[in-house]
């Protein structure tokens, strides 16, 4: 029965999806755990490719290729990314097993993990009606002492809602005309009208008088925990954690991408605002200019017909040009790892509500009132969207009112009815990033020069958008593998060379000429080093069995024997 995608899934849903996906289809697709989180939750990792002993693995055994990354759930409320991450799995498989030829040919030597919930603690808690959580369930400093507003369910429904009350000196007024029946104050109003709208919660260590927020129980937000240019940092009350993968799930998650060298791709799922975000994350960037131009092309070609943007995070996507982003697990992987990675912002609210959103990031540091005002109208039309508020009496402040939007199924995720066609174009992005991987063939032929000499000759050609080294920056790194070719020779076969091994070049894709050399379609060139294309040949003597051993970097390794 197929899978009903029209909902969001808790953990435990999510949890017997991957494991009865994998059980079904044990040709395609492995299931493990690449660690636990803080709670000892698994931290699940779908494998999509041949498997060992399959009849497609088999044929291919000596041969591998380059593979893409997918996750989801690094901020815990951003459940379509979740959800995103298991329906790309859903989709490749459900093509695999109804026999798509060109899938399973491209299964048969490449892989996809997909590693769908990296805050597994948070996502479960959020489901169960904590208040917002980022990513994690650290715990606050030892001895730190928490007063002020605590957001919690005060009224026993399981959800913590929008809570208002009438003060003269609050910062909104009530306003029956407007979106949810209150707007911000303005120097016109009364301040018999004026009113708090705050999270629904309790006051810790109150006075009775002071109206202070208290600081997050749990402000790690792990999206800021990686290598990346990493620094101290506090945004938004969330901060970086106590130093880069402080924090289980982040060092977990980038051990898992160390051990897997032929990673040349990534998409790191994430909500909201409707764009696929790329490099550079600072000013002046570890990155090439041709890496820059090259992973912005990619992106591009993308989110073709999604609807969606393409934003270099710097200058279109920064909360302050003063203070760049650090930690971020796309920048690692691209600038740690070098690997052509994005983050996916899935669901843009403002579209659907038919407004533009032109700099997403500046619209959460200096939020345009009148924008807010004309999503709350568009999403309140719907009363599925919608809790009327209903009076209730608040211990400590007594009359208050809770109800209000529905956050969590409007503006950070998509309401149901949008959610399958959301999912849909987060495939469209992550299948474009299979198709851009690096596609490598490699042809060893032995020619005769004499009675007892023959020249063995490696040529390696690369058809796919990405180079061997996924980005030209890789080939700066030690996590990015070597590109060589060995001989190892039985019987009387000799190696008449100085060494049985030659190093071979970065194989260029047509991705990087074309953001590069060919980028202008008048005056089209050819690149300088590398290109798509190499060969290198071995003199040998005698006679007996030949092992040819190739590595190109991240795009694939192989063996060819021959008898010579």
């Amino acid at each position: 029965m197929p899978t009903d995608f029209r909902r969001y899934f808790n953990f435990e849903e999510l949890t017997d999806f991957v494991q009865t996906l994998a059980s079904r289809n044990p040709e395609w697709v492995n299931l493990r755990s690449y660690g636990q989180s803080r709670e000892g939750r698994p931290l699940h990792l779908l494998t999509i490719g041949a498997t060992e002993g399959s009849a497609q693995r088999s044929e291919n055994s000596s041969n591998q290729r380059s593979a893409l990354w997918i996750d989801g759930g690094t901020h815990c409320a951003e459940w379509a990314s979740v959800m995103s991450a298991i329906y790309t799995a859903d989709r490749w498989v459900s093509r695999l097993v109804e026999g798509d030829e060109v899938l399973r040919a491209f299964f048969s030597r490449h892989r996809a993990y997909i590693a769908p919930c990296l805050s597994p603690d948070g996502y479960a808690a959020m489901h169960a009606g904590a208040p917002y959580l980022r990513s994690t369930l650290r715990p606050p400093p030892a001895g730190e002492v928490f007063s002020g507003l605590r957001p919690q369910d005060i009224d026993g429904d399981g959800r913590v809602r929008t809570m208002r009350f009438r003060h003269a000196g609050g910062p909104f007024v009530y306003d029956p005309t407007a979106p949810l029946g209150h707007r911000p104050r303005s120097l016109d109003d009364a301040a018999s009208d004026a009113c708090f709208v705050l999270d629904e919660g309790l006051f810790e260590r109150w006075d009775g008088v002071a109206l202070t927020q208290a600081p997050r129980e749990f402000g790690l937000d792990l999206n800021r925990n990686f290598p990346a240019s990493w620094t101290p940092f506090r945004m938004f009350g969330m901060d970086g954690g106590d130093y880069a993968l402080s924090e289980p799930e982040s060092r977990a998650v980038v051990d898992c991408i160390a051990a897997l060298p032929r990673l040349c791709a990534a998409v790191t799922n994430h909500t909201y605002t409707g764009a696929l975000l790329t490099q550079p994350y600072r000013r002046p960037s570890p990155l090439g200019e041709g890496d820059l131009n090259l992973m912005e092309r990619l992106a591009t070609e993308a989110v073709k017909g999604t609807g969606w943007k393409a934003l270099r995070v710097v200058p279109d996507f920064t909360y302050d040009a003063e203070r760049p982003i650090v930690g971020v697990l796309a920048d690692t992987f691209a600038t740690v790892f070098g690997i052509a990675a994005y983050t996916l912002e899935i669901w843009d609210p403002f579209a659907a509500a038919g407004l533009e959103l032109l700099r997403p990031a500046e619209f959460f540091a200096r939020p345009d009132a009148e924008l807010v005002r004309r999503l709350l109208a568009y999403f309140e039309k719907d009363p599925k969207n919608v809790t009327p508020f209903q009076p209730f009496d608040h211990p400590q402040l007594g009359p208050v009112e809770l109800g209000g939007l529905e956050y969590m199924r409007t503006v950070r995720n998509p309401p149901l009815v949008n959610l399958v066609d959301e999912l849909e174009k987060a495939f469209v992005v992550a299948d474009r990033m299979r198709r851009a991987l690096p596609e490598v063939e490699v042809d060893v032929q032995v020619e005769r020069v004499g009675a007892s000499l023959c020249r063995v000759r490696l040529r390696a050609r690369n058809d796919g958008f990405l180079p061997t080294t996924s980005l030209a920056h890789g080939r700066t790194l030690t996590p990015c593998p070597a590109s060589f070719v060995r001989l190892r020779t039985g019987g009387t076969l000799k190696v008449l060379e100085a060494s049985t091994e030659a190093k071979l070049p970065m194989l260029d894709g047509w991705g990087s000429l074309q953001a590069g050399p060919s980028r202008h379609p008048l005056y089209p060139e050819l690149s300088s080093e590398g290109g798509p294309s190499c060969e290198v040949g071995f003199l040998v003597s005698g006679h007996g069995p030949l092992e040819v051993h190739w590595q190109l970097a991240r795009a694939g390794f192989g063996r060819v024997d021959l008898e010579v």
